[in-house]
């Protein structure tokens, strides 16, 4: 079911796609999230033990839990199983997204055919949420944040649904938007750097698969296993390497970011490589299935 659920949630991605921003962005916006941590804030945040880890545990765990709860318990007929396929598509689709760093980029890619390199480098400062010195850095920024914002918006809630079923993409993307104004959250800061570390290993072998192996490997052997490196850090350093030599292209204008092309088309490529890892873990009964 986790190869089926991914198929028929990535249509529905193509198809959010073609259309604008807007709508994909009623599908994967945290209100409802909002609203529960209000509620719950109004109902016991003058309790003395809904403090710290504790409250975040009733946060964010709990949503999780009756998810887990509901496809555990669920019956096997073949109508519970259609029920329990269309749950997992809506919980999968809820949790991607809700952009794809292509997208995001468009208007910046946009201001460089029109040789306007400060609106795009506005534009690459929004995406990035950092500023640079030159447009070198600028351009190496962007490629950066095009591999972290794939991990976080898609490849990370991905490998999660596999190994741990629409629980898992939710767990990941609660913990993603909470962490939004809650940086220093007391359980879910160390739940995500874990959560991370583990996608970010297996999102690395992927991009070590599509792109150049050779200069991959030599940036990140001594780093793979270890602990103190954040997934996040190493599949940033992992895809910058792993782009190779950027050819010259025809035109000026494709020069300036000729790097961010090839890191879009790399992040593709991986995610084919990632798709047929779900594959193989679905034909193999690995999956939550």
């Amino acid at each position: 079911m986790a190869l089926l659920t991914l198929i028929i949630a990535l249509l529905f991605e193509r198809y959010f796609h073609t259309g604008n921003s807007d709508e994909r962005q009623k599908y994967s916006n945290a209100n409802w999230f909002v609203a529960y941590q209000k509620r719950l804030g109004e109902s016991f945040g003058e309790q003395s033990w809904f403090k710290g880890w504790l409250a975040e545990a009733a946060l964010i765990l709990l949503p999780v839990i009756l998810i887990f709860l509901l496809f555990e318990t669920f019956g096997d007929g073949f109508i519970s199983s259609l029920i329990m396929l269309a749950l997992a598509v809506v919980i999968l689709v809820h949790c991607l997204g809700p952009e794809s760093p292509r997208k995001s980029l468009r208007e910046y890619f946009s201001d460089i055919a029109q040789d306007d390199e400060q609106g795009a480098y506005e534009h690459a400062v929004n995406f990035a949420g950092k500023e640079a010195d030159d447009w070198a850095q600028t351009q190496r920024m962007v490629s950066q944040a095009i591999f972290t914002e794939t991990q976080r918006r898609y490849a990370a809630v991905v490998i999660w649904f596999v190994l741990l079923g629409p629980a898992g993409a939710l767990l990941y993307r609660l913990l993603d938007w909470y962490l939004a104004n809650n940086p220093e959250g007391s359980l879910s800061a160390p739940l995500k750097s874990i959560m991370d570390w583990v996608a970010g290993r297996i999102s690395v072998l992927a991009y070590l698969l599509a792109g150049d192996m050779a200069s991959g490997v030599s940036k990140i052997k001594r780093k793979f296993f270890d602990f103190n490196v954040d997934g996040m850090e190493l599949v940033e350093e992992t895809g910058v390497a792993a782009i190779g030599p950027v050819l010259d292209c025809e035109t000026e204008q494709k020069q300036k970011v000729a790097e961010n092309l090839c890191a879009l088309k790399l992040t593709e490529r991986t995610g084919v490589i990632l798709f047929a890892f779900v594959a193989v873990m679905s034909l193999l009964g690995w999956t939550w299935v």
